[in-house]
């Protein structure tokens, strides 16, 4: 786990401009276009989530990022 912003050891990270959230766990860091890029989001644009869970992000309007969480239910838990 990252310790530092902008995950700041949550485990979930959301985007509030894409409404997107990422698993900091299992984040794509692919090159280009299929990374999660999670340490290049806009401090502004960080959503954390309490409680740390998908089902809190689900809640507050955010979807599972495709990359990072692919299972049906859009966690890893």
């Amino acid at each position: 786990m990252r310790f530092h912003s902008p995950s700041d050891g949550k485990r979930f990270i959301g985007d509030k401009k894409t409404k997107v959230f990422h698993d900091s766990f299992f984040e794509a860091r692919t090159a280009g276009t299929g990374s999660c890029r999670i340490d290049g989001l806009p401090p502004e644009n960080i959503q954390e989530f309490d409680p740390d869970s998908p089902s809190e992000a689900i809640v507050r309007g955010f979807a599972p990022c495709p990359k990072c969480l692919w299972t049906s239910r859009g966690s890893r838990q």
